[in-house]
């Protein structure tokens, strides 16, 4: 999205936040046929994170990226990761980020939560999709990504 022009970007931005709800319904099913629920407590972000982890798989062509379909379901969780930001940070939105970089930086115009009253800079954010893409892509490079998910959550929390 962070090449498209700005009118297209926020009209990608408007659908993926209109189908939002529909997306996370999907996840849960889907995690719920491995017998785990889709819910905002630690233990079930845990929980969550370990499925992803030991399920994950790698592009054919890129071994540290996870496949396209790996990268969807990361989509997914990333909408899932951010709403329990905004769950606990109440305080807290998805917003669409234009960036005073331009594409030079990842999130511009991307989902992401911002609002933070913590810190100076007010247009500090953090992309919840970009995390769990990288999260993937961490294990699948060998490092360990275990506890990733609730450090993401706990921090963007705190600084609320």
């Amino acid at each position: 999205m962070g090449d498209l022009p700005p009118v297209a970007a926020r009209r990608e931005y408007e659908h993926r936040m209109a189908t939002k709800d529909e997306r996370l319904a999907v996840l849960a099913a889907l995690v719920g046929g491995n017998g785990l629920r889709l819910g905002t407590s630690d233990g079930d972000l845990d929980a969550l994170e370990g499925w992803y982890l030991a399920e994950v798989e790698p592009d054919a062509e890129a071994a540290a990226r996870p496949r396209p379909l790996w990268i969807a379901v990361a989509y997914d969780l990333g909408l899932h990761v951010g709403d329990t930001i905004v769950a606990r940070a109440p305080g807290l939105s998805w917003t669409f980020y234009r960036s005073r970089m331009g594409a030079r930086d990842v999130s511009h115009q991307q989902p992401v939560i911002m609002g933070f009253t913590r810190l100076r800079n007010k247009r500090y954010n953090v992309d919840p999709f970009l995390f769990t893409v990288g999260t993937g892509g961490s294990r699948l490079a060998g490092r360990d990504a275990h506890g990733s998910f609730r450090a993401f959550v706990d921090s963007a929390v705190g600084y609320a």
